[in-house]
């Protein structure tokens, strides 16, 4: 039995390290062969106090909740009965971190096809003509309308997330996230015999989009019941596999079309691929049996079942409608806003800001596709290395340290063009941000409104991501021509500055206890 530690502790005694957690995740298959990918065969384990239980705060600004007292001497007896329970319990059904960690490498898996949507930029340069306008026209010189493939599909996304929430509480996370990948594989197949674009993007945009959104956070959720305390590695090391499935599927459509393969079954034979990894993934997912809520009393966590043998439960969480009400939830929605618009924007804009000037050290083609192959990595990297970070040090430092290092790159920048060596770095820095933002904004999420309706409110909340592609794309058009690039980056740089103050304010909303404390 241990104390509620504060969000921003770290409690080595109970969190598995990044390293051995990674380790494990690649030593999975081992485990799984011997196991059938089910949990080990359960057994009787001790009989714990009916009413003591360990439990992890979600608070994020360290300071302790108001707590009833307790009797001082039930207090003594419940610890030496929790340590004696503890000594024995050795159960592998309940903690074992190898099943635990298959669960966030089937994650990972489904989220590497999942992340496949951003591979459209891409697939665009191959698509045929026929697929270029909504009339089926050519049109040489002229912005395709094909452009708006990925925005839809990022719409889509957003409508597709509630549902998933919904589907994982009657079906649990495995068949969710099935279901998901399902819809985006047979949105992808489907498309691929599409010879005009409105068919084309109601399949490849809408269906699988929904599928997207129905898989995306139930992984996660998954991997948070195996390591309740370590959510931001576990959010961190899933969406790995969505920055880097694009990555990977770019090389392989790339080297289809350039092979010869004609568009249509370049997409079905990329469609096979995408139903092989993602189904495989997803039956690997399989939450921890779950605990009940905690009844926090001074400085125990109380729950009312007396078999149940795990070792952490939940405290109680908000509502849908009492978070995303609150203002916790006004103020966290902008602070996603102002930390994705610049990493959305670098993403979108890298290329043709190296290429605007053609006697820059940095105008080269092949230069800015090796680049923005290495930041679609680092991008994923960064998702590991934040996650970890917010776990270590709480919300708070850590996304204003990613902040302030976003700022600072959005400053240099425009200064980098004479060295491609610096050029690179900044990008692979700047998305290295960009995908720690992420992974450190689910943690956040979960650690404020509790994880029993994370999906469901985190679904509202990524629509801050949705937006953020469009503000960027509009900023570089309305603005690009009146203040040029150093304008362009100094705003971006003004958001991140902006973010810096949203945090404050955050910090001081946390603090007060919340409806649903």
């Amino acid at each position: 039995l241990q104390t509620i530690p504060s969000c921003d502790e770290s409690r080595k005694d109970t969190m598995l390290r990044p390293s051995s957690l990674t380790l494990v995740v690649f030593l999975a298959f081992t485990a799984t062969t011997s196991h059938g990918f089910t949990s080990p065969t359960p057994h009787n384990p001790p009989p714990r106090p009916s009413a003591v239980m360990k439990h992890s705060s979600p608070l994020l600004t360290g300071s302790r909740p108001t707590l009833r007292s307790l009797n001082r001497e039930s207090h003594k007896h419940a610890l030496q009965m929790s340590s004696t329970s503890d000594a024995a319990q050795t159960s592998p059904s309940s903690s074992s971190p190898a099943r635990g960690a298959v669960c966030v490498l089937g994650g990972c898996l489904a989220h590497l096809i999942l992340g496949t949507m951003y591979c459209w930029g891409n697939f665009l340069s191959y698509a045929p003509s026929s697929l270029l306008f909504f009339d089926g026209l050519v049109r040489p010189g002229i912005t395709p309308d094909a452009i708006q493939v990925l925005p839809v599909a990022l719409i889509a996304l957003n409508l597709g997330m509630p549902i998933g929430a919904k589907v994982n509480k009657k079906v649990g996370p495995r068949f969710t996230t099935l279901i998901g990948c399902i819809l985006m594989v047979l949105g992808t197949y489907l498309a691929s015999f599409q010879t005009r674009l409105l068919p084309f993007m109601m399949f490849y945009s809408v269906l699988s989009g929904l599928g997207v959104g129905m898989g995306y956070s139930t992984p996660m959720i998954a991997g948070w019941s195996w390591f309740p305390e370590r959510k931001g590695l576990i959010n961190g090391l899933t969406l790995f596999g969505f920055g880097f499935g694009a990555f990977i599927f770019n090389k392989v459509g790339t080297g289809l079309a350039q092979g010869g393969m004609a568009w249509g079954p370049m997409i079905r034979k990329i469609s096979y691929m995408y139903a092989a990894v993602s189904f495989f993934g997803s039956l690997l997912i399989k939450a921890r049996p779950p605990v009940e809520e905690c009844e926090v009393i001074d400085d125990l966590a109380v729950a009312a079942p007396a078999d149940d043998d795990s070792e952490f439960c939940e405290v109680p969480s908000a509502t849908f409608k009492q978070a995303i009400t609150s203002k916790r939830f006004a103020i966290l929605w902008m602070i996603g806003l102002m930390a994705f618009t610049p990493g959305l924007t670098i993403l979108g804009i890298y290329k043709r800001f190296g290429m605007a000037n053609p006697a820059a050290a940095i105008a080269n083609d092949g230069l800015l596709s090796t680049i923005g192959g290495l930041g679609a990595i680092t991008s994923g990297l960064g998702r590991i290395f934040w996650g970890d970070i917010v776990d270590r040090v709480g919300f708070q430092k850590g996304y204003n340290a990613q902040t302030i290092l976003q700022l600072v790159f959005m400053f240099c920048l425009p200064f980098t063009t004479f060295s491609p060596a610096l050029f690179g770095t900044a990008i692979c820095a700047a998305l290295s941000c960009y995908g720690g933002s992420i992974a450190m904004y689910v943690t956040c999420s979960a650690q404020t409104f509790g994880v029993k309706n994370a999906g469901e409110i985190y679904s509202v909340l990524f629509s801050a991501l949705a937006l953020a592609s469009v503000v960027g794309a509009k900023l570089v058009i309305g603005l690009l021509a009146k203040v040029g690039w150093g304008g362009i980056f100094g705003v971006l740089g003004g958001m991140c500055a902006f973010n810096v103050f949203l945090l404050s304010l955050f910090k001081k909303e946390t603090s007060k206890k919340a409806a649903w404390e």
